[in-house]
């Protein structure tokens, strides 16, 4: 006769630190909103940096990195992708993001080559630092893929800087293209970009491959599933580089976004305000909290010290029969 298997446990046994706090940034610059931005980091006690491109706007490796060390000090943890504007002195920004990796005691990156394609953990938390998008020569939709593929920790993200039109509020178009989504989706890795200089996160998107039917949205604006058949993706391009502006031509039948936090349109709560505080923030991600390595908190915090989005996930291995 057959044996009738139960479902599948959970995925990934490596659990990252209990309370690790990651921020999430893109579109930095240089000038006091850009080091607002880095005191929040260090006021929010986060253990490290996971920076999706968009790095000082001139080209200038050395103020990028004396901004970093001037707030966060020279031994900070901070990883970074490369981003659209930062590819004219590439080397130089490796060099400086090299060296921190270096000198980060317990962080190991492999792949051809940090910030395009790494993969990378840190106190138990893997995360691809992807080029996708930005350089056309790669494979990147494999290598994430394969890279997903091999790892076994529990909490897994895929950063990279550029987007989709569907995935941002503002005007960008399809940069990035929709299989390094799928890839990292069935990967069950969640997904953070920058680029859009604003803030978005998507509900719960359950098949990537319909995006007329609205990305197979479900679930609550407030708790997110991460499977390998599920994920989100968030934008956090508020580092300090500009305040970018909802695009309502656009966006307004979109029905995937849990908030939004953009010039003239704030959603929360399935609410939408036109008059708030518009400011630089961060996104924290707290992995491993109230004693379960499965569940994640995160939140999107101004540097006027607001909170404008909470939120939770779980991941698990698939996602639970609709009852």
């Amino acid at each position: 006769g057959t044996v009738n298997e139960g479902p599948a446990g959970p995925a990934g046994t490596t659990p990252t630190d209990s309370g690790l706090r990651v921020a999430f940034i893109g579109d930095q610059g240089l000038g006091p909103d850009a080091v607002a931005v880095l005191e929040l980091i260090e006021s929010e006690g986060a253990d490290f940096v996971i920076h999706s491109g968009g790095f000082d706007d001139t080209g200038d490796p050395d103020a990028w990195e004396a901004q970093i060390d001037d707030v966060l000090g020279e031994g900070f943890p901070y990883f970074a992708s490369i981003g659209s504007d930062d590819t004219g002195e590439w080397d130089g920004y490796r060099a400086k993001l090299e060296q921190r990796l270096a000198a980060t005691d317990g962080a190991e990156c492999t792949g051809d080559e940090l910030g395009v394609t790494s993969a990378c953990t840190y106190r138990g938390l893997f995360f691809l630092l992807s080029g996708v998008g930005i350089r056309g020569s790669i494979d990147h939709e494999g290598f994430l893929e394969e890279a997903l593929a091999e790892d076994d920790s529990i909490w897994r993200v895929c950063s990279w800087h550029v987007n989709r039109a569907d995935f941002q509020v503002g005007s960008r178009g399809d940069e990035a293209p929709l299989a390094a989504y799928e890839a990292c989706t069935m990967g069950r890795a969640l997904i953070v970009n920058a680029h859009e200089q604003s803030y978005s996160r998507t509900l719960t998107l359950t098949d990537l491959d319909n995006p007329s039917g609205g990305y197979g949205v479900t679930g609550s604006t407030d708790e997110l599933l991460v499977t390998n058949e599920s994920s989100f993706v968030a934008v956090s391009g508020l580092g300090g580089h500009s305040l970018g502006n909802y695009n309502a031509a656009e966006h307004d039948d979109d029905s995937w976004w849990a908030a939004i936090y953009a010039g003239g349109h704030y959603l929360h709560d399935g609410q939408v305000e036109t008059f708030f505080d518009y400011d630089f923030g961060a996104l924290f991600i707290d992995f491993h909290v109230n004693a379960d390595p499965r569940r994640a908190r995160g939140y999107f915090k101004t540097t006027g010290d607001e909170v404008m989005d909470e939120f939770y996930v779980t991941t698990d291995r698939r996602l639970p029969d609709p009852g």
